[in-house]
């Protein structure tokens, strides 16, 4: 079973302890911010890498990328550790004792760890490396790994969402073409709703709510025409009308299942949201919003299944954005307390930019490269189902939410309103959404913005 590398979900745990805004010392070593030669004879070095990752494919496939970088340079040593989260990260950064290199599945946190100083400006490795990121990768990465000025990150691997759809459902219900916008997605959820005898519903067409799988991420701008932050670095909630828009579909489509109904539906199957228990492969829904990872479980778990991949239909009145979507991925971070920057920055540099590497690991955690070189080279980019996802990833207008050293906090406050107003316990959307955009304002001024 895959997971998907972003994190929002997993961030929660951390939030307590990131808070805090522990911080780098500095740079704790009197090296200049420069890349090394890799030519030239250095001192034999060990460096310390951590990751999310854990799964055992993922762990062997950094492994053999990581034995072969020091076979090719035998004076760089790296030691790999595995499973280790934003929180773990926070604490060894308090502690005064940082892996050089740390991959995090979070990329919500990428300007907290910036503003705070637990992480490097890597520009100036770049640049001495004479690495250009706009011609390295793609602008939808740079959006979540760099905050103000700063490169403070860099990215490995990504994800990009689409809507997933079952083709002989839609042959039955005579649907002839996928919906592109979201009163179309409507109108095809309904007719491929189908109930039991006794009233009771045997398939959704669509469920929106927010919190069943990775349905979050219809919510943060790229499929509304919306903008999380304006210029002032507000949230425009209140002042821009295609939240409420945004949010009526939503609570329409829910209301027309009914709350009691979609409840049990996200009850039952999120738990089953990667795994052959998912509602697309059973049939208890015809439609489904989903990462690039799910056409790997899908390969895996049912490979029969006759399915479709589209963009994401976006809000009426958005036809201009259809094709575009949220894209975040994994990030990884040169620590600002490492004792061996130059050398933490060349395996840094070797993992987010070798072709080879990249590409094994897409393969292996089923998610998208993130150079153009290895998109290019990627064996996968014109198969019918992966094709959406980086077609997706290559749009110009695909993107993220702003981030600000809030971190996954301003994420976590939207979805807990959210789910209030989808539940009912919100007064309605306009006041609902004007006191999400205060609370998130708020955390983002108490955080230094």
């Amino acid at each position: 079973m895959f997971k998907p590398i972003t994190g929002a979900i997993a961030a929660t745990a951390a939030g307590a302890l990131l808070l805090t805004g522990c911080t780098s010392s500095g740079p704790a070593d009197s090296k200049p911010a420069s890349a090394i030669t890799p030519g030239a004879s250095h001192k034999a070095t060990t460096v310390t890498v951590w990751t999310f990752n854990h799964l055992p494919n993922e762990v062997a496939a950094f492994k053999a990328t990581l034995d072969q970088l020091h076979t090719k340079y035998p004076w760089l040593t790296v030691k790999f550790v595995p499973n280790k989260d934003d929180a773990a990260y926070a604490k060894a950064v308090a502690a005064g004792d940082p892996p050089d290199v740390f991959i995090s599945s979070t990329p919500d946190n990428v300007a907290k760890f910036c503003y705070n100083g637990t992480v490097a400006d890597v520009g100036p490795y770049l640049s001495s490396a004479k690495i250009d990121t706009a011609k390295t990768f793609p602008p939808a990465t740079l959006v979540y790994t760099r905050y103000e000025d700063k490169q403070c990150a860099l990215p490995l691997l990504t994800d990009a969402f689409a809507l997933y759809y079952n083709k002989k459902m839609f042959a039955a219900a005579g649907i002839t073409k996928p919906p592109t916008t979201l009163a179309e997605l409507t109108a095809a959820a309904k007719k491929l709703t189908v109930k039991n005898a006794d009233g009771s519903i045997k398939t959704y067409g669509f469920v929106p709510r927010s919190d069943f799988d990775v349905n979050r991420y219809l919510y943060v701008g790229a499929h509304s025409g919306t903008d999380f932050y304006g210029k002032d670095g507000k949230t425009t909630f209140a002042s821009d009308p295609k939240w409420q828009q945004l949010l009526k579909w939503d609570q329409d489509l829910i209301d027309y299942y009914g709350k009691a109904n979609v409840q049990k539906f996200v009850g039952r199957y999120q738990p089953h949201a990667d795994d052959a228990g998912n509602p697309l492969l059973t049939g208890a829904a015809a439609m489904e919003y989903d990462g690039e990872w799910h056409v790997g479980e899908i390969a895996s778990l049912k490979k029969d299944f006759d399915y479709g991949v589209v963009p994401m239909p976006v809000l009426d009145g958005s036809s201009g954005t259809y094709g575009a979507g949220t894209t975040l991925g994994t990030v990884a971070y040169l620590s600002a307390g490492s004792k061996h920057k130059q050398e933490a920055f060349f395996a840094l540099q070797q993992l987010t930019t070798d072709t080879t590497f990249l590409n094994t690991l897409a393969d292996t955690v089923y998610n998208i490269p993130t150079t153009f070189a290895a998109l290019k080279a990627w064996d996968k980019r014109d198969d019918p189902h992966w094709k959406p996802f980086v077609d997706i990833f290559e749009n110009p207008h695909s993107s993220y939410k702003t981030l600000t050293p809030a971190g996954v906090e301003d994420m976590d406050s939207w979805r807990a309103s959210l789910l209030d107003f989808e539940q009912g316990k919100a007064k309605d959307a306009a006041s609902g959404l004007a006191a999400a955009g205060k609370k998130i304002d708020s955390l983002n001024s108490e955080s230094g913005q």
